[in-house]
């Protein structure tokens, strides 16, 4: 990769990580303007639950499988970088 197409893979990258943060806060705004008048705020007694709704039981499940993941990445980089491995041996090697 030559220096113009990664300068131009970047700024695309950056353009679109951009355009994902801003689209959420505009259709935000533009739901409250249409709000005109207040709901009456209910109270609730019992404990509030983790997750409402699917999507949020979703996102949890997905927090959860990532979590897991990264955890046993992190164990088995460990095992790598000590050789417990049998085909390791701890050293860094260029490939």
């Amino acid at each position: 990769m030559n220096a113009h197409t990664r300068l131009l893979l970047l700024v695309t990258v950056a353009l679109l990580a951009l355009t994902l943060l801003v689209g959420p806060a505009v259709a935000q705004e533009d739901m409250v303007d249409d709000v005109t008048t207040e709901q009456p705020v209910e109270t609730e007694s019992g404990p509030r639950p983790l997750a409402d709704n699917p999507r949020d039981r979703l996102g949890l499940l997905l927090l959860t499988a990532m979590f897991v993941g990264g955890g046993v990445a992190l164990a088995n980089g460990r095992r790598q970088m000590k050789g417990e491995n049998p085909q390791a041996s701890g050293e860094f090697r260029w490939r």
